[in-house]
């Protein structure tokens, strides 16, 4: 839902639903109190959030940087009506098989499971350490000169070889990454994002690589997120595969001679 005039749209108190629809976690400032502001992180998921319910709506409507996220281009925060809420998570409540007594859809248990996972999120984002601002050497040192400290006198020459490697973190999706580090074999089962909710996660992230599946099947834990991975791989190279052929016969084809000894162009004539 567009939102035009912003005015018009906080006359009324009411419920606020925002939706992520960027691809990165947003943060957002909102004025709680005179000279003091919170942050508030919306994950990377499209999963829509009742703002309402972690901040008063006057707060939200004093919040200019809410109002810039809304209105950029392309955009990053959609407001969405609470029909479109509802509708959002009956879907994906019938996708999880969460019923209520009367076998519906039950939208405040998928509702549930969305805000805790948020929560899990931020507590990881919380606890992860302080990277060091130190950088690290660009080499290592095969052999020092003969000065104090190894340092080289003129003319003499200091071996080293160089640290430069490409990462993991240089071939495979942040994204991916982040995601799998979630169901690492190493956390508890209840730390651990369930299976439906990392596959939906993945199946979110656009133009996934081969190198992006091939880690997805080492390290998704689950095997319906292992085995989507293989499927995926399957696809993509059989599609690599395609291309290739296309593009051998878009290419020029040779004007072999016939058995007559003249080519195709001249046998024309």
């Amino acid at each position: 839902m567009a939102v035009r005039n912003f005015t018009d749209y906080f006359k009324t108190e009411r419920e606020i639903y925002v939706q992520n629809v960027s691809d990165a976690q947003v943060s957002v400032e909102f004025p709680v109190a005179a000279n003091h502001t919170e942050g508030f992180l919306f994950p990377y998921t499209r999963d829509p959030i009742n703002l309402t319910q972690h901040f008063p709506f006057d707060v939200i409507k004093r919040s200019t940087d809410l109002r810039k996220m809304i209105n950029r281009r392309p955009a990053v925060l959609n407001v969405l009506t609470q029909e479109e809420y509802n509708a959002y998570f009956a879907s994906k409540a019938k996708a999880r098989g969460l019923l209520d007594g009367k076998g519906k859809p039950d939208i405040d248990a998928a509702i549930d499971q969305s805000e805790e996972s948020r929560r899990r999120t931020a507590d990881k984002n919380l606890r992860e350490p302080i990277a060091t601002t130190t950088p690290e050497p660009l080499h290592d040192v095969l052999e020092s000169g003969s000065g104090p400290g190894g340092a080289a006198h003129f003319g003499e020459r200091v071996r080293v070889v160089s640290r430069e490697v490409v990462s993991e973190d240089d071939v495979i999706n942040p994204r991916v990454l982040h995601l799998c580090n979630q169901v690492k074999a190493e956390l508890e089962d209840s730390e651990r994002m369930a299976a439906t909710e990392l596959l939906e996660a993945l199946q979110q992230i656009p133009d996934l690589s081969m190198d992006d599946y091939e880690h997805i099947r080492a390290h998704g834990f689950y095997k319906t997120v292992k085995k989507w991975a293989k499927n995926q791989v399957a696809i993509l190279a059989s599609t690599q595969g395609e291309a290739e052929d296309d593009e051998e016969e878009d290419g020029a084809k040779p004007n072999k001679p016939n058995k007559k000894g003249k080519t195709q162009a001249q046998a024309g004539a």
